[in-house]
């Protein structure tokens, strides 16, 4: 099962977790990946899938890392 902390609380699972932080934060979820047809809102939940339902070792690498180093492409 997966953990997420927020807060000082530990979240048993994504939607726990997306759900404090609409009510809590005010925060709108966007959709980070899918897979199977399933929405993911986290990094974490999706590789949590990816390990149990397709046996991936490793999870992969966040997407858009160099956004949250270098910043946004402006257009």
């Amino acid at each position: 099962m997966l953990h997420i902390n927020c807060c000082g609380f530990t979240f048993e699972g994504e939607q726990a977790y997306i759900e404090h932080r609409q009510k809590i934060h005010g925060e709108q979820p966007v959709v980070k990946h899918t897979c199977c047809g399933i929405k993911f809102f986290t990094d974490e939940g999706f590789n949590e899938h990816r390990k149990e339902i397709h046996g991936e070792k490793e999870p992969i690498v966040q997407r858009n890392w160099w956004e949250k180093i270098f910043g946004k492409k402006k257009l």
